[in-house]
């Protein structure tokens, strides 16, 4: 099922995102199951589905991207900046029969997806935990999951995607952190919006339903192994409320996907907080 929303025109040169083009680039498995929808500009392609999903869950697979959002969103609510068609921006909504206790780490399992699916394409990229995917130390993108339950209890999964395609000095500037974007990578511009958006969104079902059957143990290995701060002496900040910043090395993500850092001699598992190198 195809559905493009929105005929409007995109905000800058830039063609229109099609849903059909993004269908026909998505993996045959998810291309049988999955709805799409393409629009030139929303608020939020999370907070469209959010929105859904409380108040039913959806029947199948749903994908929504987005030329523009006008109020996009990362982790802790922070906001996503992007000019039109600069990045590529869209959400899954994955309907559940349970959730489980470990489901937080599915940020996590989704960053390996979408790494491993860089590399294959020849870019090279390291996980920031628990959200950021970075290149150099400069953030390429992040990742945002949200669990819904609508009247009658039922869940779904909400995965956001938001990867830099270009970056403009005015949106650099507002970043306020180092970014780069796909458009400075040898070799990632040959492949149109579309093309990223069903390869990506492809990874991220395969790896969102193989975290449901397993949990996150299959994929505990690998985020390790592309974790961008292992080793290193970082300030984790904002962990709990009352709680004091903590400094450490890390040492790896747990089974859980907390992050162990080993601080004072004694070893401790974050499960939320946000996390500095100290350079």
């Amino acid at each position: 099922m195809v559905a493009a929303l929105n005929s409007m025109p995109p905000l800058n040169d830039a063609a229109p995102l099609s849903a059909i083009a993004i269908i026909e680039a998505l993996a045959r498995e998810w291309r049988r199951k999955c709805a799409v929808e393409a629009v030139a500009v929303t608020v939020s392609t999370n907070e469209d589905l959010v929105i859904r999903a409380r108040v039913q869950q959806p029947a199948q697979l749903l994908l929504r991207a987005a030329d523009f959002q006008s109020a996009g969103r990362g982790r802790n609510g922070r906001r996503w900046r992007a000019a039109a068609g600069d990045a590529l921006l869209f959400s899954v909504a994955i309907p559940l029969s349970s959730a489980s206790q470990s489901l937080p780490a599915v940020t996590l399992a989704c960053g390996v997806a979408l790494a491993e699916s860089f590399a294959e394409r020849g870019i090279a990229v390291q996980l920031k935990w628990p959200n950021d995917i970075r290149i150099d130390g400069s953030k390429l993108g992040g990742i945002l999951t949200e669990l819904v339950a609508d009247r009658s209890a039922r869940q779904t999964l909400v995965i956001g995607v938001g990867i830099n395609l270009r970056i403009d000095d005015a949106t650099q500037r507002a970043i306020g952190q180092p970014a780069t974007a796909l458009d400075r990578l040898p070799g990632a511009a040959v492949h149109s919006r579309e093309q990223w958006i069903g390869e990506l969104g492809s990874a991220i079902y395969a790896a969102a339903s193989q975290f449901v059957e397993l949990g996150f143990e299959p994929f505990r290995a690998r985020f390790n192994r592309l974790l961008e701060s292992r080793g290193e002496l970082v300030d984790v900040l904002n962990a709990a409320p009352g709680v004091p910043p903590l400094s450490g090395h890390v040492i790896e993500v747990d089974h859980d996907g907390r992050l162990v850092i080993e601080a004072g001699g004694h070893r401790h598992a974050i499960s939320v907080g946000d996390v500095t190198v100290r350079r």
